[in-house]
């Protein structure tokens, strides 16, 4: 397997080998190789030290906010590149991270510890393709699995449990079998992690191509856990899932998306009042104050009955949310009356709360 490395990148490999290591690029960039895709930055790990990198690269800038984990960043030409050590990692602390890192000269040791074997790939010029975990079968099958025993890693950073969602939403994978077992023995473990980081995540999924994955934070009780009581029975629960393809419509936008997804959760819990104030999902993740009051000003008018409408309160919604999100607002309502019209969805409407 040959990948054609930007001229950056295999200069900055070569040049740790010129000085006696080894230095691969590693991870997702590696993957988005293997599916035909553009990476949109590039990890390089090595088997040089911090301290060694920064001395092969002393006639450059470099950065050292990240060395104590191993990370040096290098400017060459004006753009910034990580190189990272590598690592062996200790017993982990609160499902976060690990109590110690380690340097190690074993790049398999160092891939070992990573999240999933799509993500656990090594490649440059001199030794080709490093696939110790079947990785590249993995992107042919199309399968999120993680890098051993998935148990142990989701205790290790209980986050992984959320990328694997992510991943799977990002790239149209299915989560392997085992892995999506273990995703619903340990999910009750996101209560550990910060909702910042939570949040993050969770964005690069309802950006994504396959929002719809979303039902699986629902369903691995993942939501539950970070607050939202919101209980569907098996009806429900499907005609929510058919429902979620509506955010495929909306531009990739986040509030946007997250007014369309708070309105469909709101549609499929209010009748039973089983749907709690201030519990939905842009109050309980963590955005700005700006976001999240925006968002919940255009929720509130989602609601408002457009067949009673006049001009009068047409103008008082103008003066409430402003021009551009009340043109907001009837995108987002057109966007969903015409989903639910549709012909192959017309079983859906008699169950719909308009």
């Amino acid at each position: 397997m040959k990948i054609n490395l930007p001229k950056k990148v295999e200069f900055i490999i070569n040049k740790i080998y010129e000085n006696g290591y080894e230095a691969f690029i590693v991870g997702g960039c590696v993957r988005d190789y293997i599916l035909g895709l553009e990476p949109n930055d590039y990890d390089i790990t090595t088997s040089a030290t911090p301290n060694e990198i920064l001395e092969i690269f002393k006639d450059y800038k470099t950065i050292e906010i990240g060395i104590k984990h191993g990370t040096v960043s290098v400017m060459i030409d004006n753009e910034l590149y990580e190189i990272t050590t590598y690592r062996l990692e200790s017993e982990y602390e609160g499902n976060r991270r690990p109590k110690s890192v380690e340097f190690t000269s074993n790049i398999y040791h160092d891939l070992k510890r990573r999240d999933f074997t799509i993500n656990a790939m090594a490649y440059n010029d001199k030794v080709g393709l490093i696939d110790k975990f079947d990785g590249v079968n993995d992107v042919k099958r199309k399968v999120i699995k993680t890098v051993g025993n998935p148990d142990e890693r989701f205790n290790e950073d209980g986050l992984r449990i959320v990328r694997a969602i992510r991943f799977s939403a990002k790239l149209g994978f299915e989560i392997e079998e085992d892995t999506l077992k273990s995703i619903y023995k340990n999910a009750n473990i996101i209560k550990n992690i910060s909702i910042e980081r939570i949040t993050d995540e969770f964005n690069k999924i309802i950006l994504s191509k396959n929002s719809k994955k979303i039902i699986t934070l629902y369903e691995t009780k993942i939501l539950k856990y970070i607050g939202m009581k919101l209980d569907l029975d098996e009806d429900e629960k499907y005609i929510f899932e058919k429902e979620l393809d509506i955010l495929s419509e909306c531009d990739k936008n986040l509030e946007e998306r997250l007014v369309m997804l708070e309105y469909l959760i709101i549609n499929r819990s209010e009748k039973e009042l089983r749907y709690e104030e201030g519990k939905g999902i842009i109050n309980l993740l963590r955005y700005s104050k700006k976001t999240t009051d925006n968002c919940n000003k255009l929720i509130e008018n989602m609601f408002l009955d457009e067949n009673n409408i006049d001009k009068i309160k047409i103008k008082e919604r103008l003066r409430k949310i402003g021009y551009s999100n009340l043109i907001k607002v009837l995108k987002l309502k057109r966007i969903y009356y015409n989903y639910i019209l549709k012909d192959d969805n017309c079983k859906l409407k008699e169950k719909i709360k308009y």
